[in-house]
């Protein structure tokens, strides 16, 4: 499969700069606040733990919250591991909780509503929060260290989903939460109903080109010319919020690095068979992202950026 600008990949974890997006436009506009108690929109995975209650969004945004990365196992105990907002510590079941609260604040499902304010203004027809069965075709299969094609996760999981919204005469983008755990639950009874097995994932299941996430990365960089609520939603953005080491800092849904004089946001993303990295300086409206369909991309990403930028980059010490 030839690659185009129109070629469809997994963006993994630069999921997480929308579903930051679209939180923090809804802070703007006054319907969720970034200091108050997550644990007041949903209830927590484990209310007995008297740090959770204390974790705002300002927290899970920036990776400060407490929580791990992601549970495998049902049974693990899920405690916040230090006092939230003390240190950083990664977190993608953080950013799908922040997920469910958008879903219960704007009763709108999920991959609607990034639909609504994010797709759909911007142009971005090739892409959503799941693997659309329109836009198969065009899905670049991943690929392990040998270079030899696998399965992307989730297939069973979407069609059973697909099959339940389809019979109510609804898109598959109108799943919710309940429609995903109930999903899974039918075609593997004995899976954990956990973050890391549902699917939309607001932490890692944008599937998108380079010419729509482009797009996207376009209008946060020009946020500041244009003005209005995303020159707001960019300026929490590029906030910082906690130090990760001395040469990086994370704001509110974004790895923030000083590399000479511009200050650059940054994510990686890391599915299976999938790496890619965008970076974003909204003070000089540039941007750019590279994707791959295999598991030794990020070496590939790293040599086109240095070789766009002519600067190593403290950010893919953490990639």
């Amino acid at each position: 499969m030839r690659a185009t600008p129109d070629t469809i990949y997994a963006a993994a974890s630069l999921t997480k700069l929308m579903l930051a997006y679209v939180f923090l436009d809804l802070v703007v506009e006054g319907r969720l606040s970034l200091d108050r108690p997550v644990g007041e929109y949903v209830p927590l995975p484990n209310p007995a733990d008297p740090l959770a209650a204390k974790i705002t969004a300002r927290h899970l945004l920036s990776h400060s919250g407490g929580w791990r990365n992601w549970r495998f196992d049902d049974k693990q105990p899920f405690n916040a591991d230090f006092e939230p907002g003390s240190r950083w510590q990664y977190s993608g079941e953080g950013f799908y909780f922040l997920q469910r609260v958008i879903e219960q604040v704007t009763g709108t499902p999920f991959p609607l509503f990034v639909r609504e304010r994010v797709h759909s203004p911007l142009g971005m027809k090739n892409s959503s929060m799941l693997a659309l069965p329109e836009l198969e075709p065009r899905i670049a299969p991943p690929h392990n260290q040998r270079g030899e094609p696998g399965q992307r996760f989730g297939s069973k999981l979407i069609e059973a989903m697909g099959r339940a919204t389809a019979a109510r005469g609804q898109t598959l983008e109108s799943v919710t939460y309940d429609d995903s755990v109930a999903a899974l639950k039918s075609v593997d009874a004995t899976a954990p109903v956990l973050p890391n097995f549902l699917l939309p994932n607001g932490a890692a299941s944008l599937m998108t080109t380079a010419a729509d996430f482009g797009a996207f990365l376009t209008h946060l960089a020009t946020a500041r010319r244009q003005g209005g609520r995303a020159a707001q939603v960019v300026e929490l953005l590029m906030t910082p919020q906690v130090r990760c080491n001395e040469s990086v800092q994370w704001g509110l849904g974004a790895g923030i690095e000083q590399v000479g004089k511009r200050t650059f946001a940054w994510q990686w993303g890391d599915n299976t068979g999938y790496k890619a990295f965008y970076l974003l300086d909204p003070a000089n409206a540039w941007a750019m992202v590279v994707f791959t369909n295999g598991e030794r991309g990020a070496k590939v990403y790293e040599r086109v950026i240095a070789n766009v930028t002519g600067e190593d980059h403290p950010a893919w010490l953490w990639a």
